[in-house]
């Protein structure tokens, strides 16, 4: 059994207050704003923490599972600035006093390491980095978590045109509205139409149903993003959104209902104790973290989004009823994201959902799920814990970038992304003057920098991403389209 290596870390008590005062509330969610009386008021494994250094030694304050204390864990964690990076971790770990032991699944080699990130959710890979950043989000699950600060919050997120409002605490439930346009919509209903079967229910072990169509009774159609530029866009735009790598994200799967169609009360996540197998879930740590549905058009009435345990309400009795809970109403371009595991890596069972009967209409929408572990690669990922890493022989190292564009100019201008071996370019957010815009992105990717929203306007710059995880590239007088 490996025993986490902690450093000594010494509680001292400091004066009042930290150099991360002022910015703690765009992060915390007060204690109230949990309604459920059966579960912790809390967010279990989201830590808001603030390190600075001072009289010589490195300070931390921290208001532990997102939540506003009154009196916030304090420490001193000496010299650990100076250590390498996974003493620095296990440090900082000690600190918190946190373990991987969160859940009954056991097999916590399988889960993944924890995650430390700046407010923008890039992952920080050093003590310094830490430091620099000063306010961090320490994710006991190993990959950034949305605070949802309290109902009817609004954020702007970084680098986008964006606003994620939030929906409800419990679940932890987001909306984007005119995240996707209308002609796109329409792009992805047409490719999804003549693809259309039955929708099916993915059967557990345990509990076997011989008729899907109690449950569900809608259609649906998966579409691969190498199928469609517009679905390699999105991809790329989501990975923004949820600040979650582009290789953790699974293909589309795009639903039609049409009258009285419907789908029951259901989580997204595997609950290891179903599954007699449960190895391709890696014992349960390797799940669906969140769901990012897309909305691609209106319904006159009826076809909601209903989340029955909102509000602190108790567990359905009849998971086909759509009378009690919260109610999300479609509307075209707008998408809703919710989380399916806390932030700790254990199943949150508030995430559970239906789909309304439509009563009038047709209802087009999809479901887009990100995963907690990348798909299809093996990755030994940046923060990994001293000697643990993503299972397999041969992991490799995740080439993620993040890359920031400034704008120096008087006047706005407009960021698109060059699909690699697409003539079509991908527009990502307007750039007004002396502000910036960020974006995830990747090696060799192409950005292009013109005058206007439109693909055909004139061209500022391009700039093509080098090997580096941080990148900043700075629009003056001076650029030119050949350089940046």
């Amino acid at each position: 059994m490996k025993v986490a290596r902690w450093l000594p870390c010494i509680l001292v008590q400091l004066a009042a207050g930290s150099p991360c005062d002022d910015r703690y509330a765009a992060w915390v969610t007060d204690r109230e704003a949990f309604q459920r009386k059966d579960e912790p008021r809390h967010l279990s494994g989201l830590h808001i923490v603030c390190v600075w250094k001072e009289a010589g030694r490195l300070r931390l304050e921290a208001h532990m599972n997102g939540v506003l204390e009154k009196d916030p864990l304090r420490s001193d964690l000496d010299e650990a600035l100076s250590l390498d990076w996974g003493q620095f971790r296990n440090s900082l770990q000690g600190a918190l006093r946190f373990t991987k032991a969160t859940y009954e699944w056991g097999n916590f080699h399988l889960k993944q390491p924890y995650g430390i990130f700046a407010e923008t959710g890039r992952r920080l890979r050093s003590g310094t980095e830490v430091l620099d950043a000063g306010l961090v989000l320490v994710v006991e699950g190993g990959q950034w978590f949305w605070p949802p600060v309290r109902i009817g919050y609004v954020r702007q997120l970084p680098g986008t045109p964006y606003m994620l409002e939030t929906v409800s605490v419990q679940p932890v439930l987001f909306r984007v509205r005119g995240f996707l346009r209308e002609e796109e919509c329409r792009v992805i209903i047409d490719m999804a139409a003549p693809n259309m079967s039955d929708s099916d229910v993915v059967q557990t072990e345990k509990h076997y149903r011989e008729n899907d169509t109690d449950l569900r009774t809608s259609t649906q159609a998966r579409l691969h993003s190498s199928v469609n530029p517009l679905l390699q866009e999105l991809d790329l735009r989501i990975s923004n959104l949820t600040r979650v790598d582009v290789a953790h994200n699974e293909e589309v799967q795009v639903l039609r209902y049409r009258s009285k169609e419907f789908y029951a009360a259901h989580t997204d996540n595997f609950d290891p104790k179903y599954y007699e197998n449960t190895d391709f879930i890696d014992k349960g740590h390797r799940n669906r973290l969140l769901t990012v549905f897309w909305y691609l058009t209106n319904v006159s009435k009826g076809g909601e989004t209903l989340f029955p345990r909102a509000d602190g309400l108790p567990p359905p009795k009849d998971m086909r009823s759509c009378e009690r809970g919260l109610k999300v109403r479609p509307e075209v371009g707008a998408v809703i994201l919710w989380y399916s595991l806390r932030p700790n890596g254990n199943g949150d069972p508030n995430g559970l959902h239906a789909a309304c009967p439509v009563e009038d209409g047709e209802k087009w929408s999809a479901n887009y799920w990100v995963w907690n572990k990348p798909r299809d690669l093996l990755i030994s990922l940046p923060d990994a814990d001293v000697d643990e890493e993503y299972h397999g022989e041969q992991p490799v190292t995740s080439n993620h970038v993040s890359a920031t564009f400034r704008n120096e100019h008087p006047f706005p201008v407009y960021l698109f992304w060059k699909p690699p071996h697409q003539a079509r370019e991908a527009f990502m957010g307007e750039i007004s003057p002396q502000a910036a815009v960020s974006a995830q992105t990747f090696p060799l990717h192409t950005w292009h920098i013109r005058m206007g929203a439109d693909p055909s306007s004139e061209l500022v710059a391009v700039q093509e991403i080098a090997d580096q995880p941080e990148q900043v590239f700075v629009l003056s007088s001076g650029s030119g389209p050949d350089e940046l």
